[in-house]
């Protein structure tokens, strides 16, 4: 039999056109966002099935915008933090980004469908933890939930292979990262529109009782606060590796609205984070000791001017930061949280009340833990260890452990072998696992955080980029003996 031949990779450029035109058609006539939509995503689609690399940068665009949740009334999991919001669906426009990268890898691989399987020492500490999800799912206290949460790390867990299997070279990975920045910087603009104009496009309680947090597409505006950071922490890796109309055009201005907006956000957490993470990338740059304090000078500088500039026009962000001064009152809900989920880990020490099972057992069991004080009725925690402490137990915690230790030691080892510009990258990306664990320390969602396993399949890409160059150089040097 003669084996199935694919369409040339110009049918789908013109199919997807096709399609785009009748679903714009349509939109006219009526369910204009609907049919939009699906024109906007027959396009993504002709375009990646015709480039697949692109898939990278597409989804680096596509995971900010959490507000696209709303439009998907299936496969809801908890309640989203930030005002009270109801449930959404685990549906978003980053997910199908990567359920389309999964189509392409059917369709039109590009290269052997086996090596979506990462061949890194984060493969087998990350199936055990998706092992310890899928466990739980037998006893959870929320069977639902377990099983919702279990999918969602799935996905993640296939995102994180399919991102280093279409970035595929230099050029595909300074795209992506280009992407992010991007992104950020779009919607620091959106956030200075949202503080100028008292407009919330998600979440309406931000903007009540003179708060005027800044959320623009997340639900929580610290998930945007965390978001923000490490977009200009990856602003930064890039400067000295781009041309200087993209420095001073493009990355620069990123960096400082993504600055100014963060401070809009008032949130506490990502301006600790940032004072650490900030420095801490620039000392890690492949640079001079020299150049590296100029930097740290001129980043104390905008961070100061911009916290003033805020501080004339928003007697908020006063407040907020005055809030450092109360001790540990400044912490409002999350101490009551933390001491219910450790009680829920000394009543369930091996095996946990199951994944996603903290809010269910919160309100059912452990709701005398609750402060009085505080009259919002706040049930999710806040504080990522301590989740999985309560949902996984000691089981969970020993499989989170193994996936750390190898997480480290491996980007120790990229660290030590990687090229200049490689190597910047590498820090960033790193960077961005730190900021969002300790973020999540805070404000919640850790593993959830689709940046995490962004950033992780990155590092992986950079491995794999690094592999093939170290071979093609072996291979010309045989060649240019052999010619010899």
């Amino acid at each position: 039999m003669r084996p199935l031949r694919l369409p040339p990779p110009e049918t789908w450029l013109v199919a997807g056109a096709l399609a785009a035109a009748a679903f714009a058609s349509a939109a006219l006539f009526g369910r204009p966002a609907l049919y939009a939509s699906f024109a906007f995503g027959s396009m993504a689609a002709a375009i990646a099935l015709y480039e697949p690399r692109t898939l990278g940068p597409m989804a680096a665009l596509a995971l900010p915008l959490e507000i696209s949740k709303l439009a998907f009334p299936f496969l809801q999991t908890r309640s989203e933090l930030g005002g009270g919001l109801g449930p959404t669906s685990i549906v978003d426009a980053g997910r199908l980004v990567f359920a389309l990268a999964f189509v392409v890898w059917l369709v039109r691989p590009g290269r052997p469908r086996a090596d979506v399987v990462p061949s890194s020492p984060m493969t087998l500490p990350l199936a055990l933890l998706f092992a310890v999800f899928a466990l739980s799912t037998l006893y959870a206290f929320d069977a639902a939930a377990a099983r919702t949460e279990s999918m969602r790390l799935l996905f993640s867990l296939g995102s994180f292979a399919l991102v280093p299997f279409f970035v595929r070279d230099r050029l595909s990975l300074r795209w992506t990262l280009y992407a992010l920045v991007f992104s950020g910087a779009a919607l620091a603009v959106a956030g200075v529109y949202q503080q100028a104009t008292d407009t919330f496009f998600w979440n309406a309680g931000l903007g009540l009782y003179g708060e005027r947090r800044i959320n623009t597409t997340f639900a929580d505006p610290n998930h945007f606060a965390r978001f923000l950071l490490e977009a200009v922490v990856v602003a930064m890796m890039l400067w000295f590796y781009a041309r200087r109309r993209v420095k001073f055009g493009f990355l620069l201005p990123s960096m400082a609205v993504g600055v100014l907006t963060l401070v809009f956000t008032g949130s506490r957490g990502a301006w600790v984070v940032g004072l650490l993470a900030l420095p801490a990338s620039v000392m890690a740059l492949p640079l001079a000791r020299s150049l590296r304090l100029r930097m740290l000078g001129m980043g104390a500088a905008l961070l100061v001017l911009a916290a003033l500039a805020v501080a004339a026009v928003n007697p908020y962000f006063v407040k907020r930061v005055n809030t450092f001064t109360f001790g540990f009152e400044a912490a409002g809900a999350r101490p009551y949280l933390v001491k219910a989920g450790l009680n829920m880990f000394a009543d369930h020490p091996v095996a946990g009340v199951g994944a996603g099972g903290y809010q269910s057992s919160f309100q059912d069991d452990y709701l005398r833990y609750k402060d009085p004080k505080i009259k919002a009725n706040i049930t999710i925690s806040h504080t990522s260890v301590v989740s999985i402490m309560a949902e996984l137990g000691a089981i969970g915690l020993a499989a989170l452990a193994f996936v750390a230790v190898r997480w480290v030691a491996y980007v120790r080892g990229l660290l030590a072998q990687a090229p200049p510009e490689l190597k910047a990258a590498t820090v960033g990306l790193a960077m961005i696992t730190a900021i969002i664990f300790l973020g999540s320390q805070t404000e919640g969602r850790f593993l959830e955080d689709p940046y995490l396993w962004l950033a992780g399949g990155l590092i992986v890409a950079i491995d794999q980029i690094m592999r093939r160059e170290e071979h093609a150089a072996e291979a010309m040097l045989v060649r240019e003996a052999g010619a010899e």
